[in-house]
């Protein structure tokens, strides 16, 4: 895929999703950030003994680049892996999801990549799970009829299991929030042994299945987007009921938001396997001494993966002040160079200049100023002299809606979003947080 040569394709290049696994754009940041986060994934998954299984939290900012690293698990695992990633948001409602909901999705994703990978599980292995389903939930064939989220699905002509189409329905009902889902939750809670002694029979039965199929047969489930939940969801989820995370037959990583991740319940404690992914790092340190260039020439080559720097961005060197403005936030760096190809376009030329990048980065930091309260630019002025956060619900607040940025590897340090800096109200509160130099 070769980069962009005229704006209306860089629009297209700066799409801000997640890149799929083997992508072209995508650029190996692991240097760049300072940080093994990645490399120590995918280590904690191959070093596991047969039979073992390792559980892991994922945690970072968002933006930070965490979608587009998992996505590249699979291929990175090599044909030893069956990934099953799952995108919460496209299955559930993630402002309310419940443990339950997980196992319910991971079997109805389960059986239907099975089926589209040609392979199939015991029929009387199947008839079982579903038996302890209906006599569990109280759910029938009538029942299932009458969820839209299934007959949608059989309208496709392909024959699907009633166990598939039943799980299908407690995720549809989930999703929209369907008042039976809170039934539906209540009884699979009470039986909770049950619930997870089915799912890892599906499991279990799903490895062997696809080994003698000549498939690869480690399987791993990546719950993506769980780092949106609300604050008090997502500690319910993590803490209350982290223990029941862990106990899949398979492997699993949980994205977790970088602000649970700080809980004084402490994640390590629930989650013994857990890796952050940090910004990229544009300072070699948290003094802000030195410039890390290999973090910036990282970010300058994400640009020019996706476009032709030397035609469309004028002067090319204006590519820098791009990864400058966006913090070491791959997102962030994406989506400043998408406003600035709408604004030389609004202009009609026909390449990003040094206006258009200012106009980029004014629209990015008026969303800040829209979001911010005038209490917190006191808190923000705080963390850029000192390079560190307190650990309460305002700054935590501030590290998740990405006012503040947090740097890791070596040494942990934070600092505030650069897009922030020219805020008048910011500077007025910043200027009287400067030391003052002593008289000599």
């Amino acid at each position: 895929m070769p980069p962009a040569t005229t704006l209306r394709e860089a629009y297209q290049a700066t799409d801000p999703r997640p890149l799929q696994s083997g992508d072209p754009y995508f650029v190996d940041l692991a240097s760049a950030r300072g940080s093994a986060a990645t490399v120590r994934l995918r280590q904690m998954i191959e070093n596991c003994a047969p039979g073992n299984y390792s559980p892991i939290a994922f945690s970072g900012h968002r933006g930070s680049g965490k979608s587009t690293e998992l996505r590249q698990l699979e291929q990175a695992l090599g044909p030893s892996c069956f990934m099953l990633y799952l995108d919460v948001n496209e299955f559930l409602d993630a402002a309310d999801v419940d443990y339950t909901d997980l196992f319910l999705l991971i079997s109805r994703r389960l059986l239907e990549s099975l089926q589209e990978a040609n392979v199939s599980l015991s029929e009387s292995l199947l008839h079982a799970v579903e038996g302890w389903f209906k006599e569990v939930t109280e759910e029938t064939e009538e029942t299932v009829k009458l969820s839209a989220g299934v007959t949608t699905e059989a309208k496709a002509g392909v024959e699907i299991p009633f166990l598939a189409r039943l799980l299908a329905k407690f995720t549809a009902d989930a999703k929209v929030g369907s008042s039976s889902r809170i039934t539906t939750r209540q009884k699979l809670d009470s039986y909770f042994s049950g619930l997870l002694s089915n799912t890892n029979l599906l499991l279990t039965a799903a490895a062997e299945a696809l080994r003698s199929a000549g498939k690869p047969c480690q399987l791993l489930i990546v719950f993506d987007n769980l780092d949106r939940l609300p604050p008090a969801r997502s500690e319910k989820l993590f803490f209350d009921h982290g223990s029941e995370l862990q106990d899949m037959a398979c492997h699993a990583v949980y994205t977790v938001s970088i602000d649970t991740y700080y809980s004084p319940r402490g994640l390590p404690n629930v989650f013994p396997s857990r890796a952050i992914l940090p910004n990229v790092k544009l300072w070699a340190r948290k003094t802000k001494a030195d410039q890390n260039q290999a973090g910036i020439a990282a970010l300058v080559e994400v640009v020019r993966r996706r476009l032709d720097v030397d035609t469309l961005i004028h002067p090319p060197s204006l590519t820098e002040e791009f990864v400058r403005l966006s913090g070491g936030s791959v997102r962030q760096l994406i989506r400043l160079v998408r406003e600035a190809v709408l604004g030389a376009q609004s202009r009609g030329l026909a390449a990003i200049d040094a206006d258009a990048a200012q106009d980029a980065a004014g629209n990015l930091q008026q969303d800040f100023e829209r979001m911010l309260e005038p209490s917190d630019y006191k808190l923000l002025a705080r963390t850029w002299a000192t390079k560190s956060i307190e650990k309460d619900d305002a700054h935590m607040q501030l590290l998740s809606n990405l006012a503040i940025l947090e740097y890791n590897g070596k040494e942990l340090w934070h600092d505030v979003n650069p897009l922030i800096e020219p805020i008048d109200a910011f500077r007025a509160v910043a200027k009287k947080s400067r030391p003052k130099r002593r008289r000599r």
